[in-house]
């Protein structure tokens, strides 16, 4: 506002059902971000689908990591490194299995 003043109020997220909305409350998360039947998001207003989509990017390149560091102790001759190695390459299945899920619940949309 340049000119003037405004008035907020704030009321703690537990009132939300006691409050005029602009739909049916489907949940209030303890920040206070209300989700509304037919629209729900995370707690910082991202898609549901997106949010997964990102969990999902993230899951592999920390897989992609763990791979190459069990790579490189195999090449070294380390001890346990396949075991490591193992436990890599099982994360990285599970990543790229979780990214293609995110994929198609959005194709599904």
């Amino acid at each position: 506002v340049l000119k003037g003043k405004k008035k907020f109020r704030l009321f703690d997220p537990s009132e939300a059902e006691n409050m005029y909305t602009r739909g049916e409350l489907l949940k209030v998360h303890p920040n206070g971000r209300i989700n509304y039947t037919g629209e729900e998001t995370t707690a910082y207003g991202a898609d549901l689908k997106s949010d997964e989509a990102a969990k999902a990017s993230r899951r592999k390149i920390s897989a992609e990591k763990m791979l190459e560091a069990a790579e490189r102790e195999v090449e070294q001759g380390v001890e346990g490194a396949e075991d490591r190695l193992e436990l890599a390459e099982r994360a990285m299945d599970e990543a790229l299995d979780a990214i293609l899920d995110a994929e198609e619940d959005e194709d599904d949309e």
